[in-house]
C-alpha cells in the first residue's frame, strides 16, 4: 500500500463501528434525538470555526494567496455533478436526509433490535450500491458476483442467529433499520458529487491550502443545516396527533435540551470526537489529498466500507454480550473479510482511465511519440514543457491489460522513467 491514506478509511470505520458499542446504554436514559443533536451541533459549530480561522490565519501569511471572504458567493454556483443545484442545496439535502435523518433511523432501529441485525442495513446498502454501478456499465464479473454472493450468505447467517434468539424483531425495528439503509445508500451514492467551481479550481491552482477550509465548511454546512431541519422534521411530527417511537424521543428531548450536563458525559464526548470529528475529518482529507498512484479514493473506499458493520459486529458480541453463537460470528466475520478481498480484486480489474507522465531520452525526441501510438489503449499523446517530456491518455479494459502495457513501455529504450495518475473523471472549465 503506497498511499498512506487508505489507513484514515480504516481508522475512521472502525471508530464509526464501536458507536453502537459505546453508546448502547444511553439509549435507555437519554433520548436519540438529544444524542444527535449534541453530537452534530456541537461539531458543525466547531468546523465552522476552524474554516474561518484557517482563512484567516492564511490571509496573514503574507507567503501563500490570500483567499478572498467573499468565496462564499461559490456556494450559490450551480453543481452540475448533482442535477445543477446550487452547491448549498446539495450540501443541506446531503446534511438532512444523508447524515441527520440516516443516524435518527440507525439510532432508533439500534434500540429496537440488536446490533447484529442493524448491521444487515450495511451489508444491503454495498449490495445496493454495487448494484446501482452495474447499471451505470461496470461489468460484474466474476469477483464482484462472488462478492455479492459473500454478502447474501453473511445477511442469511446474521438473520438465522436473530430468529434463534428468543427476542423478537419488532416490525418498527425492521422499518427503521431499512429507512437507515435508504438514507446511507444515499449518502454513499452523492457524497462526493460537488465538483469545485471554476474560480474555487483558480484559487487552489495558487493555493492548495483552500480545500482543506473547504472540507471543513463543507462539514459544517452539512451538519448544522442537517440539525436545522431536523427541527423542522421533529416539529411537524409533534404535531401530528399519532404516537410513534419518534413522538416520544421528541418530548423527552425538550425535556432534555436544557441539561447541559449530558454533553459531557463519556459517551457523548467519544462520540464527539472518535465518533465524529476524527471519522469525517479523516475520511474526507483522504478523499481531497488523495494520492492517485494507486486505485482511486472512491475505489478504496467501496472495498473497505465493509470495516465498519464487521466492527461492529465484533465488538457488540465480545464487549457487550450480545447473543451470536461464536461459530456462527467466526464464519460471518470471515465473510464479511472475504468480500473485502474480492471487492478489491473486482476494483482491480474493471476499466481503467489514467494519464502517463513519460521521460524519454533526448535523442529519441522525434521518433517516440509515432512509436507510442501504436500501442493499444495509448488514446493519445501530448509534448510538454517543464519537468516530464510526454502526457499519455490511457484507457484500457482491466488493471491487469493497463500493467501489461506498463511493462511494453519500460522495455522501450527511448523511455526513461514513467509514473502513473489513475483518475476517477476529467473536470473540464
Amino acid at each position: 500500500m503506497k498511499n498512506k491514506l487508505i489507513y484514515n478509511i480504516i481508522l475512521a470505520n472502525i471508530f464509526w463501528g464501536l458507536i453502537p458499542v459505546i453508546i448502547s446504554g444511553l439509549y435507555a436514559e437519554i433520548s436519540i434525538i438529544t444524542i444527535i443533536f449534541f453530537r452534530f451541533f456541537t461539531c458543525g459549530i466547531l468546523f465552522l470555526a476552524i474554516a474561518l480561522s484557517l482563512i484567516l490565519l492564511n490571509n496573514r501569511n503574507l507567503e501563500k494567496e490570500r483567499i478572498p471572504l467573499n468565496i462564499f458567493k461559490e456556494l450559490f454556483k450551480k453543481n452540475h455533478e448533482f442535477y445543477n443545484m446550487k452547491y448549498i442545496s446539495y450540501f443541506v439535502i446531503l446534511g438532512f436526509f444523508g447524515i441527520i435523518l440516516q443516524i435518527i433511523f440507525y439510532f432508533l432501529a439500534l434500540k429496537l433490535t440488536s446490533i447484529a441485525f442493524v448491521m444487515i442495513g450495511f451489508i444491503i446498502a454495498n449490495i445496493i450500491i454495487a448494484f446501482y454501478e452495474h447499471t451505470r456499465a461496470e461489468k460484474l464479473n466474476f469477483f464482484k458476483l462472488l462478492y455479492l454472493t459473500t454478502l447474501m450468505f453473511s445477511i442469511g447467517i446474521i438473520i438465522f442467529v436473530k430468529v434463534q434468539e428468543s427476542v423478537n424483531i419488532s416490525i418498527n425495528g425492521l422499518v427503521y433499520m431499512l429507512l437507515f439503509t435508504a438514507c446511507l445508500t444515499f449518502f454513499h451514492t452523492f457524497v462526493n458529487r460537488d465538483g469545485y467551481s471554476k474560480k474555487e479550481i483558480k484559487i487552489m491552482n495558487k493555493n492548495q491550502y483552500y480545500k482543506l477550509i473547504r472540507l471543513f465548511l463543507k462539514l459544517a454546512i452539512m451538519f448544522l443545516t442537517g440539525i436545522g431541519l431536523m427541527f423542522l422534521f421533529i416539529f411537524i411530527l409533534y404535531l401530528i396527533p399519532i404516537q410513534t417511537d419518534l413522538t416520544l424521543e421528541i418530548g423527552e428531548f425538550l425535556i432534555e435540551l436544557s441539561d447541559i450536563s449530558i454533553f459531557f458525559r463519556p459517551e457523548i464526548l467519544f462520540l464527539n470526537t472518535l465518533g465524529t470529528v476524527v471519522p469525517y475529518t479523516l475520511t474526507f482529507i483522504a478523499c481531497i489529498y488523495w494520492n492517485p498512484y494507486n486505485l482511486t479514493y472512491n475505489q478504496w473506499s467501496t472495498i473497505l466500507v465493509v470495516i465498519e458493520p464487521t466492527t461492529a459486529l465484533f465488538f457488540g458480541v465480545i464487549l457487550i454480550n450480545e447473543f451470536f453463537p461464536l461459530e456462527f460470528l467466526i464464519i460471518t466475520l470471515f465473510l464479511l473479510s472475504l468480500s473485502i478481498l474480492l471487492r478489491y480484486v473486482h476494483e482491480s480489474t474493471v476499466k481503467v482511465n489514467s494519464y502517463i507522465l513519460l521521460d524519454q531520452n533526448k535523442s529519441t525526441m522525434d521518433k517516440l511519440p509515432l512509436k507510442l501510438l501504436k500501442f493499444s489503449g495509448i488514446k493519445r499523446i501530448e509534448i510538454l514543457v517543464g519537468t516530464h517530456d510526454l502526457l499519455l491518455t490511457v484507457k484500457m479494459n482491466s488493471i491487469q491489460d493497463f500493467y501489461v502495457l506498463i511493462e511494453q513501455l519500460k522495455s522501450l529504450k527511448e523511455v526513461k522513467t514513467i509514473k502513473i495518475l489513475h483518475i476517477n473523471k476529467i473536470n473540464k472549465i
